[in-house]
């Protein structure tokens, strides 16, 4: 309950998310007062770099990190995977697009986002659906252009929080998606860390 408390409480605080991909991003989502930090993409050694110098940081400057296990390399994709995540590494939570590392992630302690991938009409039902049974923590949409147009067919009532992610290249871009039912917007895009 604990990392969920933290994640809603720096959702209030920032609604834009840092995509890394690469630890060479962390000063500059420091700079920005960054409140989360997804890790996208690299090695289990570069994600162990960023949670460390995350948790070295003055307290007002900490972020919570979350990695995007699907393309984190060196770690198993199974519950040992996670629990080292958890256990060894320190993250606070992980992203996948893979339902059975939801209740892995979880059972270790970790806060669980689903990543979906809304193609189509089907990928929405497919989401809807999927959600029933992996119960994450919370849910990432992408690409969050198109979710201020096509919230309405999701149960928001009934979900998680959502957090769009992909895409999101200027402020204008930003701020429409923002307008949407959604906790936050996460990108890699550093000219928009330091908005909230």
């Amino acid at each position: 309950m604990g990392v969920i408390n933290a994640f809603l409480r720096a959702l209030e605080q920032k609604r834009v998310i840092a995509g890394l991909k690469g630890a060479q991003y962390v000063p500059a989502a420091l700079a920005a007062d960054i409140k989360i930090v997804f890790f996208l993409t690299g090695t289990v050694f570069d994600l162990k770099h960023v949670v460390e110098t995350m948790k070295q940081a003055p307290a007002p400057k900490r972020a919570l990190v979350f990695s995007h296990v699907d393309l984190l390399q060196g770690i198993g994709r199974d519950p040992a995977g996670m629990r080292f995540l958890a256990e060894e590494v320190g993250v606070d939570g992980i992203l996948t697009t893979r339902s059975h590392l939801i209740r892995a992630a979880k059972d270790a302690g970790l806060f669980a986002i689903q990543r979906f991938f809304l193609l189509d009409s089907e990928a929405v039902k497919t989401a809807v659906n999927v959600l029933a049974t992996s119960k994450p923590d919370a849910v990432e949409m992408l690409p969050a252009l198109v979710l201020p147009n096509i919230w309405r067919r999701f149960p928001l009532a009934e979900m998680p929080p959502v957090i769009a992610g992909g895409l999101v290249e200027t402020e204008a871009e930003l701020r429409n998606v923002l307008a949407a039912p959604v906790k936050a917007v996460s990108t890699s895009k550093q000219e928009l860390w330091s908005l909230s």
